[in-house]
């Protein structure tokens, strides 16, 4: 009996040194060239605030919106242990927002990346349906390096006034994750513009779950994750960013990171943070 207990143990070390977990975090910084100079929202001035809960955090991977990317070279020179890759939504390189990942490169190694846009035409610089502006997503792949594990994350920012392009840019996303491998791993984050009760963020949940609802641990309650930099004080926060996981993912916890510097707002959206069980 004995000797078989110790072959059962013995059986379960593989997974146990396989086992790994993922910080993610999804964050919208707000454009840096939309807020005054002079104001406490100028970019060259809250970028430390922004840098600085990212640090305290230490997400192993990151999704950010309306990152121009003169931001995103700001951030990872306060970062240095961050890895990245974005490109503009208005000509595929420099120019505009866009949908940066960062991550770890302690931790993760990028296989693939590329940004497409979220119009009836992904793989061309291109403005969908009743959209405003230009609206994009970046899909990639990654590799645990301690694990080895494979996953698929997907970040994007949804239009903020074009209600048709907000439900097929959630039809095409949840088209892209079927594509997938049956089996595959994926973390979907992202400024989606719309709240729990709309039809794209019903369809996305069809194939993926919510992470604030099925943590485990939920370090936030009734969180709002846009707050405007506090200007309306009369207007609740609304809850319009999400991370999404594929139903084969655990979440050991959400939580929505909505500290103030001395009353200081480092964004006008909350970052996002969910603990991701990748075995």
């Amino acid at each position: 009996m004995k000797f078989l207990l110790i072959i059962l143990s013995l059986s379960l070390l593989p997974q146990l040194a396989f086992a790994e977990s993922l910080k993610l975090m999804s964050y919208n910084i707000r454009c840096g060239f939309c807020e005054a100079e002079g104001t406490p929202q100028y970019w060259p001035e809250r970028k430390f605030l922004l840098a600085h809960l990212i640090q305290t955090q230490q997400p192993d991977l990151i999704g950010l919106q309306e990152a121009e990317l003169f931001q995103v070279h700001d951030l990872v020179a306060m970062l240095p242990q961050y890895l990245w890759f974005g490109e503009g939504r208005d000509d595929g390189k420099a120019k505009g927002e866009s949908t940066a990942v960062l991550y770890r490169k302690d931790k993760l190694q990028l296989l693939s990346a590329k940004t497409l846009w979220l119009s009836e035409t992904p793989e061309k610089i291109s403005k969908g349906w009743d959209a405003n502006l230009n609206r994009t997503f970046t899909k990639t792949q990654f590799k645990a390096l301690k694990s080895g594990q494979s996953f698929y994350f997907f970040n994007t920012h949804f239009d903020h006034m074009g209600q048709q392009a907000q439900l097929q840019s959630a039809l095409l996303l949840k088209a892209e994750v079927e594509t997938l491998p049956e089996n595959g791993k994926v973390l979907l984050t992202g400024d989606f513009n719309v709240e729990p009760s709309s039809e794209p963020y019903k369809a996305l949940s069809k194939s993926l779950n919510d992470s604030a609802l099925v943590a485990a641990q939920k370090l936030s309650q009734n969180a709002g994750t846009f707050n405007g930099f506090g200007r309306d004080p009369t207007s609740p926060s609304q809850t319009i960013d999400f991370i999404f996981v594929s139903k084969n993912l655990q979440v050991s916890s959400y939580q929505v990171d909505n500290r103030r510097y001395n009353g200081l707002y480092p964004s006008d959206h909350e970052a996002l943070v969910a603990v991701v069980e990748l075995n």
